[in-house]
Order: structure tokens, then sequence, then C-alpha cells
């Protein structure tokens, strides 16, 4: 697939070079973004701001151990057991074990009669492609030519690079609908209807929600470094004004990158995230109380990425 991408992208050049010289709307655009400076490199290595990311992620979107959570992963249990049972033709041991799970419900049904789905837990994953500013274009530019040209899937191809998020996937019992399909699978074990009340299990337990929020990784580190800038400011070091600077351009660049990449393209709180860090850069070079400024700063990123990318965890 990608020598048939090279292949395409080089005849789309072919194709286009005898337009190379009309400036269109697009390629004004392209040389703005193209003086986006690349930062110095800051001293956090990607493996401790991967660490921290992920454990700011947890602190929104971990499943908390609760009474009615645990209760809730009991009756998944138990589901998963009944049908062991029945694939085992232990039927009186299945009914048995359904009339405990049944219980297992009202008992969690009883203690929160509003709740329409118990989260189970979530799992994380990370998509991140280390890229910058400059490919990020490229990547835009080749796909753009292979749109024009109707090569459609070597555009998606190319797409798929400008992918960088972190995963967050948690799964929910669906108490509104669960009750009722076990009543329904006990019943038909009554009524020695085996295969029936399987089926009806394996249909409820294909019933469990699943949510998935997707925020972008260049969206977190830019929160990260300011968070780190803010440290820094806040400690004793002789050289923490370079410290944060270099911090702060780092996460200017990162929500530049997001941008770039099409994440909330065209919010007017990208250009206010960036006032924000110039004026903060502003008086940390002068020596200013920037405590009030960083808390701030940290408060919009924040409501800037639940706004655009996450409603707030309300487990």
């Amino acid at each position: 697939m990608k020598r048939l991408i090279v292949a395409l992208l080089t005849m789309i050049t072919v194709l286009t070079g005898c337009s190379q010289n009309k400036v269109d709307n697009n390629n004004q655009s392209n040389a703005i973004q193209d003086t986006i400076k690349v930062p110095e490199k800051s001293n956090v290595t990607n493996e401790q701001m991967s660490k921290d990311i992920s454990n700011s992620i947890k602190k929104d979107f971990e499943v908390k151990e609760t009474e009615s959570n645990l209760k809730a992963l009991e009756i998944v249990a138990e589901t998963e057991k009944v049908i062991s049972l029945i694939d085992k033709n232990k039927d009186k041991e299945a009914r048995e074990e359904m009339a405990k799970l049944i219980g297992d419900l009202e008992i969690l049904m009883t203690k929160d009669p509003n709740v329409v789905l118990v989260p189970l837990g979530s799992e994380y994953a990370v998509n991140d492609v280390v890229i910058d500013v400059k490919t990020a274009k490229q990547i835009i530019k080749d796909a753009r030519k292979a749109m024009k040209k109707g090569y459609y899937q070597v555009a998606k191809e190319l797409l798929d690079g400008l992918t960088s998020e972190y995963n967050i996937i948690t799964t929910y019992l669906p108490v509104g609908t669960y009750p009722a399909a076990m009543k329904l699978a006990s019943a038909k074990l009554d009524d020695k209807k085996s295969k029936e009340a399987k089926d009806i299990l394996l249909q409820a337990l294909n019933t469990l929600v699943i949510k998935e929020e997707n925020i972008p990784m260049p969206v977190l580190k830019a929160e990260e470094f300011i968070s780190l800038a803010a440290v820094a400011m806040a400690g004793t070091e002789k050289n923490k004004k370079d410290v944060a600077n270099v911090l702060l351009d780092n996460a200017d660049y990162q929500l530049k990158l997001a941008e770039v990449m099409g994440y909330g393209k065209k919010d007017k709180e990208f250009k206010e995230l960036a006032k924000a860090i110039k004026s903060l850069k502003k008086a940390v070079n002068k020596d200013q109380e920037t405590k009030t400024m960083f808390e701030d700063l940290s408060k919009k990123i924040k409501n800037f990425k639940e706004r655009l990318f996450f409603k707030k965890n309300k487990k």
C-alpha cells in the first residue's frame, strides 16, 4: 500500500506541476503556518510526558470502586458463570446462580433507582504519532493533491497520519434494560429451555454500553507543559525563567500543531490561548507575579479541552 501511495503521489505531483505558479488562499494560509517556529527542546522526556498525561487522564476517567460499581461487576461475572453452567449442562446450578444474579440486580436498582448506566471499567490507549507542524502540513498538502485527482483512498491513508490522540474506552452496565433480559432468561431456565436462556444472556452481554473519548495529544501536552512551567516559576532555581520560557514555547507550539492537524479547527480559543501564553511570557521575563496568570491559563485550556473533546466525567 505504501508503494502505491508513493507512486500515486509522484503521479499527482507531475500532473499538478503546471499549476505550481498559482497562489491560492490555501497556499497563503500555508505560508503563514510555515512561519511557526520550532521551540527549543525542553528537558521533559517523552516517557515522563506520557506518564504525567496518563496520570492526569485517569483522574478524570478512571472508574472508582463504589458499591454500585463493584455490584455491577459481580452481575456481569455472574452472567458469564450462568452461561458456563448451561454449557456444562448444570441446569440446577445455573438456576441457583440466576436467582443470585437477579437478587444482586434488585439491590443495585434499589440503591439508586435513577441510575441508567453503571460504569464497569475503563481502558486506555495512545495513538501518538511523533509529528511537527512542517510534517503535518506536508501530509495535508499531499492529501489535498490526492483528493483533487480522485485518489480518495490515498488521501484517507495519508490523513490517518494526522491522528494523535489519547483514547479512553469505558464500559457500562445498562441497568435500564439488563434486568428484563435476566428475568426472561430465568423464566426460560425454569421452563428447561436452556439454549434459549443462554442466547438471551449472550445478547444481554452484547448490550453493555461502550463509550469512547478521544482527546488530542498535542492539547494534552500543551496542558502539561503549562503545568510544568508553573512549577518551575514557583521554584527557587536561578534559571527558572529560562526553563519556564522554553516550556511555554513548547505549550504554544503544541496548540498550534493541534490547530494545524484539524483539532478544533478555527476555534477562536486557539488565538486566545496563544495570546494568554504570550502575556504570561512577558510577565515571566519582567519578574512580575505569575501565579494567578498560570492558574487562569490552566483553567482556560482545561475548559477548552473539555468543551471541544469530552464532557466532564460524571462517574
